[in-house]
């Protein structure tokens, strides 16, 4: 069994319970792991039952649960809907696309404020990079299934927003901005955040299609690649602080960073320079999975923290969204196709 179909089959098969590696909730760690299960579907053409037993099961939890976060599953119920053509898949895709379109916050910058089903304080007029996974890629695939150019230029937008909030200035991101105060708050090059950036770019620049502004997000990707490649550890990994030899390797920043660069490389964004970077990425996945398929050294959900210090210190356990972007890297690797 090669690492793909053990890393999927290892949350198949898996009957977690705890926050990390439920698959049987609606939010955005189930959702990361879905959409990794969908492309080791389209990779391989197994596990398309699991996937719409689960949508079948949770797609009414869809319209309780509304936040930025929890728009993730509907990443892949809109795949499915390509799929199997099953309205109702649609159908719920919509009104997730009209509750991010008209009823999510926006910031002053007009960026998509930070929304959470967690029980915590509220992260008001704060704009995260994970946001781009969690609803700007479906907003753009909406675009792209529907042909209404209207979710296209709000993913566009989003997108180009909260490339210009993040950006250090060197082709590296922080994980997140205050609006209000007009900071980066700790401002911390967080991985996993650049992870969502560059694939999270790459997934919208090829379900947006040619538009008004994409050389200009071309162009933030092409330098984020070179900055990633000038931090990338000796064997193939990304540190959790990416500027910061002190800092742990982790591995869902890994593989998604690691998949955001295939992307890149396949739309010739970036050359063959990246391909030994992409090579030691990979290999680095790999010797970090397990032979049950979990992913190890994959950090724990992590809010914008005070300062470097705290993110050294958050802990690594088994994830979805670890497990999610490892199976995205191999699938992609692969060009996504059986």
């Amino acid at each position: 069994m090669n690492y793909l179909e053990r890393i999927a089959e290892r949350v198949i098969n898996g009957n977690d319970t705890d926050w990390a590696m439920n698959i049987n909730a609606f939010d955005w760690v189930p959702g990361v792991g879905l959409f990794g299960i969908y492309k080791a579907y389209t990779a391989t053409g197994k596990y398309l039952d699991f996937l719409t037993d689960w949508a079948d099961r949770h797609l009414r939890e869809a319209s309780v649960q509304r936040t930025v976060n929890s728009t993730a599953p509907m990443l892949t119920v809109l795949q499915l809907y390509k799929e199997t053509g099953n309205k109702r898949y649609l159908d719920a895709a919509l009104e997730a696309g009209g509750y991010i379109m008209q009823c999510a916050p926006l910031t002053r910058e007009g960026g998509l404020e930070h929304t959470v089903t967690e029980e915590v304080e509220g992260f008001s007029e704060q704009m995260w990079a994970d946001t781009l996974f969690m609803a700007c890629i479906f907003i753009a695939e909406l675009g792209d299934v529907t042909g209404d150019k209207a979710y296209t230029d709000f993913a566009v937008k989003q997108t180009l927003i909260h490339h210009k909030v993040l950006s250090d200035g060197s082709g590296l991101y922080f994980h997140g901005w205050n609006c209000k105060a007009h900071n980066s708050m700790s401002a911390v090059r967080w991985a996993r955040a650049n992870a969502w950036i560059i694939l999270s770019s790459m997934y919208i620049l090829n379900a947006a299609g040619e538009f008004e502004g994409r050389a200009t997000i071309e162009n933030y990707v092409k330098k984020h690649s070179e900055a990633l490649k000038a931090v990338q550890t000796e064997n193939g990994a990304y540190r959790t602080i990416l500027d910061d030899a002190s800092a742990y390797e982790e591995m869902s920043a890994t593989a998604g960073i690691t998949a955001g660069l295939i992307l890149a490389r396949r739309e010739n964004l970036i050359g063959e320079e990246f391909d030994s970077v992409i090579e030691r990425g990979v290999k680095a996945v790999e010797n970090a999975t397990s032979e049950n398929g979990e992913v190890n050294g994959v950090s724990t959900g992590t809010p914008v923290m005070k300062n470097a210090e705290e993110y050294k210190q958050i802990q690594c356990c088994p994830t979805l969204y670890g497990q999610g972007l490892a199976m995205i890297m191999f699938a992609e690797l692969t060009g996504g196709k059986q």
